[in-house]
């Protein structure tokens, strides 16, 4: 059975894995520094685009079961000003979950202390594996991907809760139209990471 397949039979019935699934960080991930990060960032320098595209998609791989969903392709981007050296950070976080559960529709974190709310760029939905109109009903997922920033100075955050080894994330909480909510997270090494290749870049462009 294919991937995809799998994955959505078992989401449909239910299953995503414990509630404690996102209290720590895949064993993978978590052991992955700053400077494997850094080693690993996919840039994007088109000579044509207004920015350059930092993005750390290629860190480590991406599927991974959170709290009443499957986390997939889960990244961190950085957009540097070609001109300014100013910089845009992002988080592209795409959900799977049960088609019975409303849409997903904000994103909640905390930083400084203080509950704060992601201002989303992009949401998209979708349910490519859910049956057609005249087809008999059955179970099937929902698919989400939403694309927001966050500052800087929570970038340096999450980075400076970096602990080698370590498997507690920095988490996020997606709430639905009713009030419900699924927490997921980011590995605070992606961060440290992102943030010394962007400095490379910067430093490279005289900013």
């Amino acid at each position: 059975m294919p991937l995809r397949m799998a994955l959505a039979s078992c989401l449909a019935l239910g299953w995503a894995g414990s509630a404690a699934a996102y209290d720590e960080l895949p064993r993978g991930l978590a052991k992955l520094t700053p400077a494997d990060v850094a080693e690993r960032i996919h840039v994007d320098d088109e000579a044509l685009e207004p920015h350059i595209v930092v993005s750390t998609q290629k860190a480590w791989e991406r599927g991974r079961s959170i709290d009443g969903a499957h986390a997939s392709d889960v990244h961190m981007r950085a957009l540097v000003d070609r001109q300014s050296g100013a910089v845009r950070w992002q988080v592209w976080h795409e959900l799977i979950y049960p088609s019975r559960r409303p849409e997903m529709v904000g994103v909640n974190y905390q930083a400084e202390g203080r509950l704060k709310q992601a201002g989303i760029l992009v949401a998209e939905h979708w349910s490519d594996d859910c049956p057609g109109v005249d087809d008999v009903p059955a179970p099937c997922n929902k698919y989400a991907r939403f694309v927001f920033e966050i500052p800087g100075s929570v970038v340096e955050e999450i980075a400076g809760a970096y602990r080698p080894e370590s498997r507690d994330p920095w988490r996020l909480r997606f709430k639905d139209e009713n009030g419900g909510s699924i927490t997921g997270g980011l590995a605070p090494a992606e961060a440290a990471g992102l943030l010394q290749a962007v400095e490379r870049i910067r430093s490279r462009s005289g900013d």
